[in-house]
Order: structure tokens, then C-alpha cells, then sequence
């Protein structure tokens, strides 16, 4: 059961200034995103920070709204917890559960413009321990049972 989040037209907004920021900052350092459909960088960029703002909304965190070149860095912290958003227009997400490479949790979103559904979590341990690439909804916990860090 997935957790819908409505972004507010201000939060739009904002994501859509940070989203091409990152992409010029991402670019100029010759990092390429991690993506499974055939879009454009920039929508991958904008749908990439619609997950993480609508998950700091869930959570009550403040989102990272940094611009800085962010490869290997996690994406929200909750308490003690590490958070790597993940989002993607479908239902299906790519990881990297190497050790060292990953956060503590993922969390997986589905974006539809500004309509955002947490679809839910996993630990970085469990997809280490599955060797799992690509994850899919099955795979997943709810995100009501997410950890408060």
C-alpha cells in the first residue's frame, strides 16, 4: 500500500530550480543518472528531487535542497538514519547495495507530476544481502512500518 504525497505548486516550483542546478552541476562533472527510461537527463533530474521532497514532507524532515555534486551521498537523514529516495515515473528502481556505496535505507517513489507515491522502503542490508539490482513493489516494506531513526 503505497503513501500518496501531493507537492504544492511553490514546491514545484523549487524543485524545478534545484532540479536544473543538479543537472548542471552533475553534467560539468561528466556524472550520468542512473535511469531506466528512455527521458530526457533533466526530467530524470526533476522527478529525481519531486521523490525527495515529497518523502521530507512524509518524514517531517527538511529536504536537501544542496546543488552540490552529490554522487554516493544520501538524500534525506531521519534521526539516525541515512535515506536514499529513489523515484521513477514506473515501478521499478535501480541500486547500488554495494557496501559503501548505499545509505542505510531506501525509499521508493513513483512520481506522477506533483502527485508522489511513497510505495515504500528497504534496508541497504537486505538488498546487500539479496544482491539485488533493480527493485520492484514486491520487494518492498510499507511505509507506514518505516523506521523514526
Amino acid at each position: 500500500m503505497s503513501t500518496e504525497i501531493q507537492l504544492s505548486p511553490g514546491e514545484t516550483a523549487v524543485a524545478s530550480v534545484i532540479a536544473s542546478l543538479r543537472q548542471a552541476v552533475n553534467r560539468t562533472a561528466h556524472i550520468v543518472n542512473l535511469k531506466a527510461g528512455p527521458q530526457d537527463p533533466m526530467t530524470t533530474e526533476l522527478v529525481g528531487i519531486y521523490g525527495e521532497l515529497a518523502f521530507a514532507k512524509y518524514a517531517n524532515v527538511w529536504p536537501d535542497l544542496s546543488i552540490h555534486l552529490r554522487t554516493g551521498s544520501y538524500d534525506a537523514k531521519v534521526g539516525a538514519y541515512d535515506i536514499d529516495v529513489k523515484s521513477s515515473r514506473g515501478y521499478r528502481w535501480k541500486v547500488d547495495p554495494r557496501p559503501g556505496k548505499c545509505p542505510m535505507f531506501y525509499v521508493f517513489a513513483n512520481v506522477e507530476y506533483a502527485t508522489v507515491k511513497l510505495m515504500g522502503w528497504q534496508s541497504a542490508v537486505e538488498l546487500q544481502e539479496h544482491e539485488v539490482e533493480w527493485v520492484v513493489p514486491g520487494h518492498l516494506e510499507p511505509m507506514q512500518s518505516f523506521p523514526n531513526g
